[in-house]
């Protein structure tokens, strides 16, 4: 049987994957993955809570016994702000980092881009910037260039190093500015984003340096199988093992400043 190429996706929802789902992506050389905070079924304080303990102390597991290096990303994400109770939250978020683990804040960003939001997200990378951890920010598919633009701008405000923020779901558009300021880039291949042979051109266009592919699967109807499918059309459009591999693997573990799985 071909030995499956290895990847590490930085972005996925374990817990919107079944325990087939996981094994069939194990088998098809998911290594590593880090599976991020996101919407929480709830609006309170007490519901995000309980969505980063259930990433912690369930997904990890679930993870792991389908031989998945677990990762996780926890923060606020911008589409569950809750309205009390968010300064309670940004206090206890730093002792989750005591699990090694735990690796990232994420998904961080905007959805729709308010004042909340903006504050919201400052005080994250505040909080990055103090602990030393990487971010992973969340940028939304309406006035994708309008709000990525304002993101970057409040990235930079942060003093956040730059080799430790992900922009996730870029386009053509956007990617040039995201690594023009040193940022990594997020390629997220999924049906209504973009698909393999898109993401082939902007690598093939720009490279793979800064840049990695992600797949989002496991929030909503998603292609399970989105990044092995992309490895082969980077190949099939000419590109070579060694950008691929880049792209797939070697780039995610370098932004997340870990050793070499294989």
């Amino acid at each position: 049987m071909h030995k499956p190429r290895p990847f590490v996706d930085l972005h996925l929802h374990a817990e919107g994957l079944s325990d087939t789902d996981l094994s069939t992506l194990a088998l098809f050389g998911l290594v590593a993955a880090v599976t991020c905070a996101h919407d929480t079924p709830g609006p309170r304080a007490e519901d995000v809570k309980e969505h980063w303990d259930e990433l912690v102390q369930i997904q990890v597991k679930r993870l792991s016994s389908h031989g998945i290096r677990p990762l996780v990303a926890l923060g606020l994400h911008p589409a569950r702000i809750p309205w009390q109770g968010t300064q309670e939250l940004l206090h206890e978020l730093p002792r989750y980092f005591n699990d090694p683990r735990v690796a990232a804040l994420g998904e961080l960003g905007f959805s729709e881009g308010t004042p909340r939001e903006e504050e919201v997200l400052l005080a994250q990378l505040e909080l990055a910037r103090q602990i030393r951890k990487p971010v992973i920010i969340h940028t939304p598919a309406i006035d994708k260039l309008m709000h990525t633009r304002r993101l970057l701008s409040l990235v930079k405000e942060s003093r956040v190093e730059a080799e430790k923020v992900l922009l996730d779901h870029n386009t053509a558009e956007t990617l040039p500015l995201v690594r023009a300021l040193g940022f990594w880039a997020g390629l997220t291949v999924q049906p209504g984003g973009l698909d393999a042979v898109q993401a082939s051109a902007i690598l093939k266009k720009h490279g793979a340096d800064g840049v990695v592919l992600t797949s989002d699967v496991g929030d909503g109807a998603s292609d399970l199988l989105a990044l092995p499918r992309a490895a082969e059309a980077l190949l099939s459009a000419g590109l070579s093992e060694a950008l691929c591999r880049r792209a797939l693997h070697d780039g995610p573990m370098t932004f997340l400043r870990l050793p070499e799985i294989v």
